[in-house]
């Protein structure tokens, strides 16, 4: 399964828009989304067309995707459990409140 994504800031209006296209294995087309979205920096609006697009294909029941965009900005690379240890510890440990960084800025124990 592979999706494509971009986005489009609207020079004529105050806002952006992303979008993607879902296609099969053999390129087969399986289905499109398009969204306006604020206004924010470049960066955000290419990460949220990353979001929606990842979005639109589990909501369909896939899990092995693959995703596209021709944002130079956003780079995704899957590595092994092993080699991402302190993030994953970091996670299991997550404290706070809902949707609040926590930012450290020693490591923990330190």
């Amino acid at each position: 399964m592979k999706v494509n994504v971009d986005d489009s800031v609207l020079t004529f209006k105050p806002r952006a828009a992303i979008g993607g296209v879902q296609r099969g294995l053999n390129g087969s087309w399986m289905g499109v989304f398009d969204m306006v979205v604020g206004l924010l920096d470049i960066f955000k609006i290419e990460a949220r067309a990353l979001l929606e697009g990842l979005k639109f294909v589990w909501a369909k029941g896939y899990r092995k995707v693959e995703i596209e965009s021709d944002d130079s900005e956003v780079k995704f690379q899957q590595i092994l459990r092993e080699n991402n240890g302190v993030a994953n510890r970091i996670t299991k440990e997550a404290r706070g409140e809902m949707d609040h960084w926590i930012i450290h800025e020693e490591p923990r124990g330190s």
